[in-house]
């Protein structure tokens, strides 16, 4: 039986029991493995035998040709020195209890193993545990070996790997006084209920990376609702930079670094949904933010490809008075000034406030969303002649950290999508501003315009024009969201 449009049912099944956005690769081996599978069956009768307990086996098999399951220890270390410095240390200070950590979709246990590794270096109590699940079983009992070979031991520091690794055969385990205090078990993340922490009360660590970016928006929200609710009161979520959050949960805070930012459920009752920021810098997130969405708000410390460390203005004003602004707005959009060929609009929901060029839309208001002015090069919001060098890099730099100071607190579309528009007039490759561009463009239904977005930032990633930049040092990963998100929206455009 040839495969096509007719598995359409099976797909939308499989999206939603593994909450998968399948993207073009993704569907070419699903149908191969169905058209295997199926067995003379139509695609309809094919549909209820996965449903019922005899098709186990058989929906297992599908869900493994879906999955991702690349990984290695000590992946994106950058994220995982913020991790240990800003919330493993104090957490093991401030509870001086064994900790639960949870690994969410664990693949073949690479995760499981770094976080124990962590865990010890950071003086944890002996009793501390770590969870690994995953959908897929069979990664699962490779996993619980916790046995890599060279080659994924490649990123682990040389003295970690003497310390806490032996040589077994072709591989090196883990030492035993760590392995037995792993555990795992198969969970989907569709599906209820969730694990519990051993003693119940919640984990005190739950990571998901690089898990969330092949989801659909709605199951990445469901997802993210769920694991915020299996945290304990101080407890952390770690996504990787990939993964913006559309919402924040209201039960959520921000906490942010220089290099890395985490999600925290704070102890004490959450603060109101204005936006306030407390003494430890963390930002209530309860409202809609720009893509991506949630993203904490960079520390005036920040540092990272020429930005410098900074005290006082944040980085918006920062940004504004190297434009020559005059002020700012009272929702905390900046005023830039009246330039040659660049004029802001009067007020909010006016597009990107600039004058239009030549067979363009000239951005007038549209609403309190997004304008729906054309993309052409690197963007409108584009100064006739933008500077270049390091200075525009510079600034390129401020203007994307104003995206992300703004992303907790409310700022409106229509300032960041500007905002990102100069950044990418002052760096064509900024590929990290092009994919959050991307992100806020598909979030407010602009779907072709987002793809235009993704495959930009996906050709200067692969030609290393881009530059990487605080919060996205990985452009690996950050290739991978490009690639895989301009792939599920051009799937989704060919199956309408």
């Amino acid at each position: 039986m040839a495969g096509g449009a007719q598995w359409s049912a099976v797909r939308a099944f499989l999206t939603a029991h593994t909450g998968m956005a399948l993207s073009v690769p993704q569907i070419r081996r699903l149908d191969e493995r169905l058209v295997a599978r199926c067995q003379g069956l139509t695609p309809h009768q094919y549909l209820m035998f996965l449903k019922s307990p005899a098709g186990t086996t058989d929906l297992e098999d599908l869900v493994a040709a879906l999955v991702v399951n690349k990984t290695d220890l000590f992946r994106d270390d950058v994220q995982l020195a913020a991790f240990r410095s800003q919330v493993l240390t104090p957490l093991v200070a401030r509870l001086r209890r064994p900790l639960r950590v949870w690994s969410a979709g664990c693949a073949t246990g690479e995760e499981v193993a770094t976080l124990l590794v962590l865990l010890a270096e950071a003086g944890a109590d002996p009793g501390s545990t770590v969870l690994g699940t995953d959908i897929a079983g069979d990664v699962l009992h490779r996993a619980r070996w916790l046995a890599f070979s060279r080659e994924q031991l490649n990123r682990v520091p040389p003295e970690l790997r003497a310390r806490y690794f032996t040589r077994a055969g072709a591989k090196e385990s883990l030492a035993p006084a760590l392995r037995e205090r792993a555990s795992f078990q198969s969970h989907n993340l569709m599906a209820t209920p969730y694990p519990e922490a051993p003693g119940g009360g919640g984990f005190d660590v739950i990571f998901c990376r690089n898990v969330l970016i092949y989801f659909t928006a709605e199951a990445f929200q469901s997802t993210v609702a769920a694991l915020a609710a299996s945290l304990a009161p101080g407890g952390t979520l770690v996504l990787s930079a990939s993964e913006p959050l559309l919402q924040v949960p209201p039960s959520l805070r921000v906490h942010r670094g220089a290099q890395a930012f985490f999600y925290v459920r704070p102890e004490e009752a959450a603060p109101d949904a204005a936006g306030t920021v407390d003494a430890r810098g963390e930002v209530n997130a309860n409202a809609r933010a720009v893509s991506p969405p949630g993203r904490a708000r960079p520390s005036r410390g920040a540092r990272g490809n020429g930005v410098p460390e900074r005290e006082g203005p944040s980085l918006r004003e920062g940004a504004d008075r190297r434009r020559g602004a005059v002020g700012t707005r009272p929702n905390g959009a900046s005023v830039w000034p009246e330039t040659s060929g660049s004029t802001m609009g009067a007020g909010e929901g006016r597009g990107l406030g600039v004058s239009p060029r030549p067979g363009t839309d000239s951005g007038a208001a549209r609403g309190p969303g997004l304008s729906q002015a054309p993309v052409t090069g690197a963007g409108l919001g584009a100064d006739p002649s933008p500077p270049s060098g390091p200075d525009a890099f510079l600034e390129a730099d401020l203007l994307f950290a104003c995206v992300l100071d703004g992303a907790a607190s409310g700022v409106p579309d229509s300032v960041s999508e500007r905002d990102l528009r100069r950044c990418l007039a002052l760096d064509p490759d900024h590929a990290a501003a092009r994919y959050l561009l991307g992100l806020l463009l598909e979030q407010c239904r602009r779907a072709a315009e987002a793809t235009i977005e993704y495959r930009q930032a996906l050709q200067s990633l692969e030609a290393g024009r881009a530059r990487p930049v605080p919060f996205f040092l990985n452009p690996d990963r950050l290739r991978i969201a490009c690639a895989h998100a301009a792939e599920r929206l051009e799937s989704s455009r060919r199956r309408r």
